[in-house]
């Protein structure tokens, strides 16, 4: 009398790992008893710790990890690097642009330039 929806049962062993500041939880299923071979079924995750409490969701903060960035943290940071790209760009084409160009007298100008009466009354 073998159910149509039951599994059959495998030996597993979880392993958890601390790393890099973060907590790595493999599964694995024992395949041969005998030489204790093992393959990784799944699911596998990463954990990182933010704070550690002495209650389940409260109390005392044990360890809060001075490395973590909450995602707002993060966006408003990202904010402020944009911001201050935008301006310093803004003020780089603004310096550009006061930058007074002044052109270089040609000689060539003066070859068809009219005398006008006022001039010759000047002169003469």
């Amino acid at each position: 009398n073998v159910h149509p929806k039951s599994k059959p049962f495998y030996d597993h062993v979880i392993g958890f790992t601390y790393l890099d500041g973060r907590i790595w939880f493999r599964n694995y299923q024992i395949t041969d008893q005998d030489e204790g071979g093992l393959v990784e079924v799944g699911p596998r995750f990463c954990l990182w710790i933010i704070k550690i409490f002495s209650g389940s969701f409260s109390g005392n903060v044990i360890f809060e990890n001075p490395t973590y960035k909450s995602p707002n943290q993060y966006r408003t940071e990202m904010k402020i690097e944009a911001s201050l790209r935008y301006k310093m760009k803004a003020e780089k084409k603004e310096r550009k642009s006061e930058v007074e160009i002044i052109p270089k007298e040609d000689e060539l100008d003066e070859i068809f330039h009219t005398i006008t009466q006022d001039e010759l009354k000047q002169a003469g």
